[in-house]
C-alpha cells in the first residue's frame, strides 16, 4: 500500500478519517457498473484463502503480520465475494526495544477484520468475545498524538459502543440506496508506540492506512489514511484480548467522551444503554437528508456567471496530490479544529482563483496571524460564498445536491453546524446519466476518491464554483 502521509501529520481527523497519492482518476463521470461488469470485477479479484503469518513488530524494521481473507456472504440470495487483507507494521518512531508479539497482534487484527468485513458486506459481523473485563482500567484515557484531545473510554461499554458505531455506519450507507459494499480492501496499522502498563496491560497507538474498491465504483481505488487508533490489550487465561479501543474518527465523535487540554472543553459522549438509540437517530437523520436531496433534485438553478472560468482539473489535481499529506507552504490546522477548509481553500487557490481582501467578505491566507476566517473555517467560508459580490470567488449555495461537478465543494454539518468541507474529484452517474454520488478528497479525515455517500455526515450542502470576478 502506498503511504506518504507520515506520523507527525497522519494521526488527525477524521471526523474519519484520507488518502494517498496515485489514483489519477476523475476526469469524467463514472457510470455505475452493470451486473455483468460487477461479476467480471469480482472474478478478476481472484481467490486468496486466509493466511495469518506469524511474526512480531519489533524496532523500526517492518515485520508485517498479514491477515488476508477472501470470503463469501449470502446477501439477498446472491454470493458476494470480497478480497481482503490486513497487516500490522512498525512505524519509524517506534522504539527499537518495543516488541509486539504475534499473539498480541491477534486481538487487534480481529477487531480490524470485524470492522472491514462488516463494511465489505454491509452486514454487522459478530463482535462478541473481542473485549474482556478490566477492573484495573475501568476507564482509560488516551492522548491523540499531535492534538490536545484525549479520548476517554469505559471498559464496561466497549462492545455495546462499537456495535452501535458499526451499525450506524452500515445504516447510513444502506440508506444511500447505492451498493457501497467492498469488492476488495487492504488495511495496514502502522504502530507508533507500545507502552506496557504496571498491571501488564499493553497500550498500542497506531495509524491506519487503507485502500478499498467499492462495488458502485469498481474502477477506482478509494483510500483512507492517517486514522489514529489506541488499543489496550490484556492477557487473560493465556489469551490476549482487547479492553479498550478509541479512534480519532468522525464515526466515534458522538460516542466517545473527548477532553481538550488546551481549551478545557469536554464532550459528553454517550452513556451506557443509549448507544443504540444514538445510532438509530443518526441513521434516521441520514434517511431524511437523502429523501430531501432527492425531492430537490429536479429544482435545478441556473449557473452563476463569472468573469473568469474555474479550472476544475487544476483544483482536482491539487486535491489528489495533497489529500494524504500537508503542503509545507501553508499553515496546518489539524490540531486546531481540522485542516479540511484550509485544504479546500488551497485547492480553489491552485485553480487560479485569487485571494480576496476587498469589501466585508474576505478570503485570504498569508500566515497564521494574517488570514481571513473564511480560509480555514467552514461556517465562515459558507458565509463568504453567500455574501461575496464583486471581486473574488464566484460560487453558489442553495443548489441541488446532484448538480455538482469536479472541483465543486460539499460542506457537511450536524444540526445546522457546518464543520467539514470536501472537494469533488469525480462524479458518479447511473445508466441514465443522473448523478447519484461523488468521489471526494479531503483533509482531517484524509480521504482520496472516497464516496461522499459513505460519509457518516449525511447533512451535505453543495457549493457550486463558477470561477472568479475581477
Amino acid at each position: 500500500m502506498n503511504r506518504i502521509y507520515r506520523r507527525e501529520l497522519a494521526v488527525l481527523f477524521a471526523l474519519l478519517f484520507a488518502v494517498l497519492v496515485g489514483c489519477g482518476r476523475g476526469e469524467s463521470p463514472q457510470t455505475l457498473p452493470s451486473p455483468q461488469k460487477e461479476a467480471d470485477v469480482q472474478e478478476e479479484a481472484g481467490t486468496a484463502g486466509q493466511d495469518v503469518a506469524e511474526g512480531a513488530v519489533q524496532g523500526a524494521e517492518e515485520q508485517k503480520t498479514e491477515n488476508s481473507d477472501e470470503e463469501q456472504a449470502e446477501t439477498g440470495g446472491n454470493s458476494w465475494t470480497v478480497q481482503g487483507s490486513g497487516s500490522i507494521s512498525a512505524g519509524d518512531t517506534l522504539s527499537g526495544a518495543a516488541v509486539l508479539t504475534a499473539e498480541q497482534q491477534e486481538p487487534v487484527l480481529a477487531f480490524m477484520d470485524a470492522y472491514y468485513q462488516s463494511m465489505a458486506y454491509l452486514q454487522l459481523q459478530d463482535l462478541s468475545g473481542l473485549f474482556t473485563e478490566d477492573e484495573e482500567h475501568a476507564r482509560f484515557r488516551a492522548q491523540v498524538d499531535g492534538t490536545s484531545w484525549t479520548a476517554v473510554t469505559d471498559n464496561s461499554t466497549q462492545e455495546e459502543m462499537h456495535r452501535a458505531v458499526f451499525e450506524m455506519i452500515l445504516g447510513i450507507r444502506q440508506a444511500s440506496g447505492l451498493d457501497l459494499r467492498f469488492l476488495s480492501y487492504d488495511y495496514e496499522l502502522e504502530v507508533q508506540n507500545i507502552e506496557e502498563q504496571a498491571d501488564g496491560c499493553v497500550q498500542i497507538e497506531a495509524v491506519e492506512y487503507a485502500d478499498m474498491r467499492f462495488s458502485h465504483t469498481p474502477d477506482t481505488n478509494s483510500q483512507v489514511t492517517g486514522v489514529w487508533h489506541s488499543f489496550v490489550i490484556k492477557e487473560t487465561d493465556g489469551q490476549w484480548r482487547l479492553t479498550h479501543h478509541a479512534a480519532y474518527d468522525s464515526a466515534y465523535f458522538s460516542f466517545i467522551r473527548w477532553k481538550n487540554s488546551a481549551t478545557g472543553r469536554s464532550t459528553g459522549g454517550t452513556s451506557a444503554g443509549e448507544f443504540a438509540a444514538m445510532a438509530e437517530e443518526r441513521i434516521q437523520n441520514a434517511r431524511e437528508q437523502i429523501e430531501s436531496r432527492e425531492a430537490a433534485a429536479d429544482g435545478r438553478t441556473g449557473a452563476a456567471a463569472a468573469d473568469h472560468a474555474y479550472d476544475r482539473e487544476a483544483a482536482a489535481a491539487y486535491a489528489r496530490e495533497w489529500a494524504g499529506e500537508r503542503n509545507p507552504q501553508w499553515g496546518v490546522y489539524d490540531g486546531a479544529g481540522g485542516n479540511c477548509m484550509n485544504y479546500v481553500s488551497q485547492c480553489l487557490y491552485a485553480s487560479g482563483i485569487p485571494m480576496d481582501q476587498s469589501g466585508d467578505a474576505q478570503w485570504y491566507w498569508y500566515s497564521d496571524s494574517s488570514r481571513a476566517p473564511a480560509w480555514t473555517g467552514v461556517d465562515s467560508f459558507r458565509d463568504y460564498v453567500m455574501n461575496n459580490s464583486g471581486y473574488g470567488l464566484c460560487a453558489q449555495t442553495d443548489v441541488p445536491w446532484n448538480s455538482g461537478d469536479i472541483g465543486d465543494v460539499i460542506l457537511m454539518s450536524t444540526a445546522g453546524n457546518y464543520h467539514h468541507a470536501v472537494i469533488i474529484t469525480q462524479v458518479v452517474q447511473d445508466e441514465s446519466s443522473g448523478t447519484v454520488d461523488y468521489l471526494i478528497c479531503s483533509n482531517t479525515g484524509n480521504y482520496r476518491d472516497f464516496p461522499v455517500s459513505a460519509y457518516v455526515y449525511a447533512e451535505q450542502e453543495l457549493v457550486r464554483i463558477a470561477g472568479w470576478n475581477g
